[in-house]
């Protein structure tokens, strides 16, 4: 990695402008002990202007947090703070705590505490500061009028984190970690997305990487010196290789359980109809939201809710009545329940307990995907001495899956969701073999998922040639493993998948 700062450049039809030249290599082949050929890289550019933008929501509050970041962003302070006693800062130095006036010229604007970070100390990388003011409005508006007056401007959406990462402060994992993080509905996502800020899956990744480095070292040394007398260990590579794909694999397992965090979990409930599908909807979001009544076809479209089931964000779905019917409109709302159920993690089948198992419930049942998760209800269970029989018959019906459960439930009176809950994060948990507290490197974005998928399928094409000795396709698969692996932390990425990251981020992150 190489840095060259205050480096200039003169565009073919541009004016002569100040950057920091910001360089990343792939891994020379030099480096991992072959001819040392021409190696691959990637620049990024960008003006070192100072940037400002306010980071805590609009609306009125106690205190707003205004963010200003960018090579020698300290002279601004000279021209608009004084200090208490009405005097400029001296010596500014970094992690340094100033109390004074915001100036617009010679008025007072207001009161602040302003914040200093130096740039080996600050989060990207440049002088920063923050200027902490009274949460009007008005009075935030015209301090970032008066930064924009004396050389700043407005940032980007996520600048401030794409200036970290081009400063090499965060990876790119790390960075798209930051969105997780502010987005967070609960502790789970909150976990997960502060273990992938603080480096989790990055070092997991270069992990792997250093293993695929250390193979593709061995497998390239007896390609470019052929006249050596270098034994191949094609059994020690196959075993090293065998490794690389079981990791590979295990992350690829962690992306459903990461995206139930990140995303949370979709439910659908689904039934006859009066079976109690919308007062169970009611029940567990604690708001009469569905029209409950006695009348069949009630319910002809769906409605949808984010509950939080033990820390699981749940979107919740109730849907039409599955039942036979010539009304086209119910049709449709029956048609829409099956397409939901199709594409839910969960799906609930709510039950009438007072009429037993039909055989149209078994019919329902049957037609639901076997592998999805699934907790029948039993609801009315008001309406019956005792539930035991009919849970006993369920379970043999149900058989021949293995990830379902079984909940009693009155949800007129509201008993037994307590343990439908539990029933709800135990097949979830069991579905996925282990809770989120035990597991450092989890999975939950789409990019990664995808370049890991990439890179596995290049380990796996790699097995053949690396076994028969073909050697040059084998190294060829290893090094795209690599720079898939290189694209998940930004060590070898495209400009427009950056822009594209971080134009997703809020103003002021």
């Amino acid at each position: 990695m190489c840095h060259f700062k205050n480096c200039h450049f003169r565009g073919a039809n541009s004016p002569r402008f100040t950057l920091t030249y910001y360089v990343i290599f792939r891994k020379m082949r030099s480096s991992l002990g072959t001819s040392g050929k021409s190696c691959m890289k990637q620049e990024r550019l960008y003006y070192e202007d100072v940037i400002c933008s306010k980071a805590t929501p609009s609306g009125a509050s106690a205190i707003a947090v205004i963010r200003v970041s960018g090579d020698n962003c300290w002279s601004i302070i000279d021209k608009i703070f004084l200090r208490k006693n009405r005097k400029k800062i001296e010596n500014i130095k970094s992690h340094k705590v100033y109390y004074g006036f915001i100036m617009d010229g010679k008025d007072a604007i207001d009161s602040v505490v302003l914040i200093t970070f130096g740039k080996d100390k600050s989060f990207t990388g440049e002088e920063s500061f923050e200027i902490d003011c009274h949460g009007s409005e008005l009075i935030s508006q015209m301090i970032i009028n008066i930064l924009l007056k004396n050389g700043a401007r407005l940032a980007d959406p996520g600048e401030y984190s794409k200036r970290a990462f081009l400063n090499g402060k965060i990876d790119l994992s790390e960075a798209e970690a930051i969105m997780d993080v502010v987005n967070a509905s609960t502790k789970q996502s909150a976990i997960v997305a502060s273990r992938q800020l603080n480096g989790a899956v990055r070092d997991e990744i270069n992990r792997i990487k250093d293993s695929v480095s250390t193979l593709l070292t061995a497998v390239e040394a007896l390609i470019d010196y052929p006249e050596e007398d270098i034994s191949p260990d094609v059994e020690e590579w196959m075993e090293s290789l065998a490794l690389i794909n079981s990791n590979l694999e295990s992350l690829l397992l962690s992306f459903e359980r990461g995206r139930f965090f990140r995303e949370g979990v979709r439910a659908t409930l689904i039934g006859k109809t009066n079976s109690g599908k919308s007062t169970i909807f009611n029940s567990l979001l604690n708001e009469d939201k569905a029209i409950v009544s006695d009348i069949h076809g009630t319910t002809r479209d769906y409605l949808d809710a984010i509950i939080n089931i033990k820390g699981f964000g749940v979107r919740l779905y109730d849907t039409a009545g599955l039942r036979y019917t010539t009304d086209p409109v119910e049709m449709e709302g029956t048609k829409r329940a099956v397409d939901l159920s199709q594409n839910s993690d969960v799906i609930l089948y709510v039950l009438d307990a007072s009429l037993g198992l039909s055989e149209e419930d078994k019919k329902n049942i049957m037609e639901i995907d076997k592998n999805k998760n699934l907790i029948v209800i039993l609801n009315k269970i008001d309406l019956i001495k005792s539930a035991s029989a009919l849970t006993d018959e369920i379970t043999d019906f149900l058989s021949i899956r293995k990830n379902f459960k079984i909940s009693e439930m009155s949800a007129k009176n509201r008993t037994g969701i307590e343990l439908f809950n539990n029933n709800f994060i135990s097949l979830l948990t069991n579905r996925q073999d282990a809770g989120i507290e035990h597991e450092s490197a989890v999975i939950t974005n789409e990019r990664h998922k995808n370049l890991l998928d990439k890179a596995h399928k290049n380990i796996i094409n790699s097995f053949p040639y690396l076994r028969d000795g073909i050697l040059d396709i084998a190294a060829f698969e290893l090094r795209e493993s690599l720079d898939r692996l290189g694209e998940i932390t930004g060590e070898v990425t495209r400009e427009d998948i950056i822009n594209k990251i971080f134009s997703n981020f809020c103003v002021g992150k």
